[in-house]
């Protein structure tokens, strides 16, 4: 066994897009029931899959009907308008069937919206959506301060055990988020999502607030993408945060990408080469993931 295999034992990967997304012609490389008995076989330990459209709560139990893993999958809802939105019901309705985690709105956001995120994307989709009248969800009042509906998601997360990712709203907002959870003990369940990407842009201080607080900072794969970062300056940053608050994931979307697992490990090797030792990669991406689902 290499060192590169011993590095992704006990993983999880907290943000994995699911096969398939947005349209039929734009499968992933591998469906489920074919990468997750190579995850089992690299010993990873759990994965999450998500979607922009739809909740993966229906689809979790079918995938786990046709193949048999020790990979623990858990399904998710991001409060998008198609899934029904913001709306505590729809956490409720997740964790009643079987979800374990929530993402906040996506191509809803009204961050993602003025930054041209995925709502810029679905153009690429459907011609049609124009027509969609997206809802731009948007959490704070006009003084910056987080809105009752930010309070009683947190609240309806913390009841039902769920771990909560700020999905594509602003920064601004994640740290009202944040602030909040922090006061009703919850902000360890928090996880700012892809932080480096351009659809959210949080500053290295912004960071170093969030983390001060509790709450866990993401990193994808992809920030390591030809023309974005190197892997010593994106570790360097680790370290200005803190290690104990950053967790590694894939936010494996692409039909070019490896499949999940293989994306993970080669993630996980160029944070290495970048300068993070073997307890160092370990702890972003078991530890750290493990505490953020309330396993440890």
């Amino acid at each position: 066994m290499s060192l590169y295999d011993e590095m992704i034992e006990g993983g999880i990967d907290v943000h994995c897009h699911i096969d398939f997304e947005f349209s039929a012609k734009e499968r992933k490389r591998e469906p489920e029931f074919l990468w997750l008995p190579k995850a089992e076989a690299m010993g990873m330990r759990g994965v999450v899959l998500k979607s922009h459209w739809w909740p993966t709560i229906n689809v979790v139990p079918y995938i786990l009907s046709s193949v048999e893993t020790r990979v623990r999958l858990w399904s998710s809802v991001a409060l998008n308008s198609t899934a029904g939105g913001p709306n505590p019901c729809i956490i409720e309705s997740c964790a009643q069937l079987g979800g374990k985690m929530v993402f906040l709105p996506t191509w809803s956001a009204r961050n993602d919206v003025e930054r041209k995120g995925f709502s810029n994307r679905l153009k690429s989709y459907y011609k049609s959506h124009a027509q969609l009248d997206n809802p731009n969800y948007y959490f704070l009042d006009d003084k910056g301060k987080l809105i009752s509906l930010g309070y009683e998601i947190i609240e309806c997360c913390k009841a039902h055990d769920l771990t909560l990712g700020m999905g594509h709203v602003s920064w601004q907002e994640s740290l009202a988020f944040i602030e909040a959870a922090r006061d009703m003990g919850y902000s360890h369940r928090i996880i700012v999502n892809h932080v480096q990407s351009h659809i959210i842009a949080m500053p290295l201080d912004a960071m170093q607030r969030a983390a001060g607080m509790g709450a866990f900072l993401e990193t994808c794969w992809n920030a390591l993408a030809p023309g974005r970062m190197d892997s010593p300056e994106l570790v360097q940053q680790f370290r200005q945060i803190g290690l104990q608050q950053i967790i590694a994931s894939t936010d494996y979307f692409r039909p070019y990408s490896p499949n999940p697992a293989e994306l993970f490990r080669m993630f996980l090797g160029m944070l290495h080469e970048g300068g993070l030792s073997k307890d160092e990669v370990k702890q972003v991406a078991c530890t750290n993931p493990a505490k953020l689902m309330g396993l440890e």
